[in-house]
């Protein structure tokens, strides 16, 4: 699909580019933990209309960014700062920053990423990371049929991951999985009414994940969210 018309598609307005509301803060603060870490120096991979970069950037965080589309990359080097924004993980600017990382940020990437160069993409991300430093992916649960809707919603995705695939994946690039889990509901700052529907949807789900664990994997516990979110380190610092 060509850049324009991707853009188009998923109405990714330039006015709009860095923008982030209230709901966005929490889940970002919730789910990566970049505002309470004095000094961050955070990379998003493919930041789309860039609204993660605008929240870490508001929390004071050392803010870089990798997207292919070139209009988003200029998008964010005018929010940033010129050599803050990049095309390629390969551009010489961002590997001179190899060890200094600590997040690498990729909400709804890896499904993007061809099954065969996920493991040199890993790679990549692995040098770039402090010896403690974390990567957050988001992507479609390839491990329940509610991945389904955002897996197959978007023409430009190529692989679907779940639990064994990316501990494999990341397991041949140096990387462990710390954590795979639904993404996160924040329930602080909302109001109660959206409070109280978080918390019975996790309520539900608790007790659907448990029924059919029963039911088909022998006990063990499978999440159904349709996204995953899991949280990769460094083998060195795996344990």
């Amino acid at each position: 699909m060509a850049d324009e018309a991707y853009i188009e598609w998923k109405d990714w307005r330039g006015e709009a580019f860095g923008r982030f509301d209230t709901m966005q803060a929490q889940y970002y603060a919730a789910e990566t933990g970049v505002g309470v870490i004095a000094g961050a120096r955070v990379l998003e991979i493919g930041f789309g209309n860039g609204s993660f970069l605008g929240w870490a950037r508001s929390v004071n965080a050392d803010v870089f960014g990798v997207e292919l589309n070139a209009e988003l990359v200029t998008r964010a080097c005018a929010l940033l700062g010129a050599h803050r924004a990049f095309t390629s993980l390969s551009d010489d600017s961002l590997t001179g920053l190899a060890g200094t990382l600590s997040h690498v940020v990729a909400f709804d990437v890896v499904e993007h990423i061809a099954q065969d160069e996920l493991p040199g993409f890993f790679a990549k991300i692995r040098d770039l990371l402090t010896a403690d430093g974390r990567v957050i992916l988001r992507f479609p649960n390839g491990d329940s049929p509610f991945g389904r809707i955002y897996q197959h919603g978007d023409p430009t995705h190529l692989t679907t991951i779940g639990q064994e695939k990316l501990r494999y994946f990341a397991r041949q690039s140096g990387l462990a999985v710390q954590a795979i889990r639904a993404a996160t509901l924040p329930l602080s700052g909302a109001r109660f009414n959206r409070a109280l529907k978080r918390r019975l949807l996790e309520m539900g789900r608790y007790l659907v994940e448990r029924v059919v664990g029963l039911l088909y994997f022998g006990g063990r516990i499978v999440p159904l969210a349709p996204n995953y979110v899991a949280v990769l380190v460094r083998v060195d610092t795996a344990a």
